[in-house]
């Protein structure tokens, strides 16, 4: 750990199985990160924008056997987007499904990916942008009752990967400041901060500059900028959750430009099971990359 971040962790996604999230959760002990950021999908521990309970029970069993060596973060629903006007109250009941789960496992904080516009849609950017501010903010109270956080998570944009205002790091910043609640900031996702400044055409290091005084957690990873629908690691394309160092993203340049005020988690965003061999040069990498503490 540094004076700059919480912790190290490493994002997983498991099989739906007990057995395969126990040894995934062991492997990133074993290496020494303090936080796992868990994400259920495979579980079905939210149906119908509810929790389901039977299924939450066995998943948390399985977190529970590994709390005492490490932390946990959460990433929300993929299917939740608060910009779908003619099922917000669904999309609410998810957004609100997920933090359930995160106080129910001892999550210290939920990735939100942030309101993308349909299409089509009628709904002007600015009433999407306020409904989505009122949502987070009877969220952020919520959640300072019993301690929890939301990280806005940067996006990008690019054929069947919707449009959303947090492709712009001043308009994600802005709506965070506007929320202004200390529940609520910004996951600084570097790959996707990437691939939007090559595609918009915006100064990556200045994005980081602006987001990073807002980011109460980081999700750390590498690509090459090239959007596209399909990811292509032999062509460089897509969001590809490279290991550090792999990819073209300047990372040692962004780490040097942000201030980190809040002490987000690192958290390394790799997601692919074949490279858990690399777990141990992963985190040496990430400790390079946060400086001495």
């Amino acid at each position: 750990m540094t004076e700059r971040f919480r912790g190290f962790g490493y994002a997983l996604i498991d099989r739906g199985s007990p057995h395969h999230l126990d040894e995934l959760l062991r492997a990133v002990a074993d290496a020494g990160y303090d936080y796992a950021e868990v994400d259920p999908r495979n579980w079905n521990v939210w149906l119908g924008g509810r929790v389901n309970g039977a299924e939450l029970g066995r998943w948390a069993d399985v977190l529970e056997r590994h709390r005492g060596r490490l932390r946990y973060t959460l990433h929300g629903s993929l299917e939740l987007n608060l910009f779908e006007t003619p099922e917000r109250g669904l999309h609410e009941s998810l957004l609100r499904a997920g933090l359930e789960v995160s106080r129910a496992v001892g999550a210290e904080l939920t990735v939100y990916h942030p309101g993308w516009r349909p299409t089509p849609s009628v709904d002007r950017m600015t009433d999407l942008l306020a409904r989505e501010r009122e949502t987070l903010r009877e969220v952020a109270g919520e959640l300072k009752a019993w301690g929890g956080r939301l990280a806005v998570e940067t996006w990008y944009s690019v054929g069947a990967v919707g449009y959303s205002y947090a492709v712009w790091p001043e308009q994600l910043a802005a709506q965070v400041e506007a929320i202004d609640h200390g529940a609520v900031g910004v996951c600084l996702d570097f790959s996707h901060l990437f691939l939007a400044s090559e595609w918009f055409g915006f100064d990556f290091l200045d994005g980081v500059r602006r987001l990073a005084p807002l980011a109460n957690h980081l999700h750390v990873q590498d690509t090459f900028g090239v959007s596209s629908d399909l990811n292509i690691p032999a062509l460089g394309k897509g969001d590809l959750h490279l290991p550090p160092g792999w990819g073209a993203i300047p990372l040692a340049d962004a780490f040097a430009v942000g201030d980190f005020v809040l002490r987000p988690v690192f958290m390394v965003e790799v997601l692919d099971e074949r490279l858990l061999a690399r777990l141990d040069a992963t985190l040496a990498t990430a400790r390079q990359l946060a400086g001495p503490g």
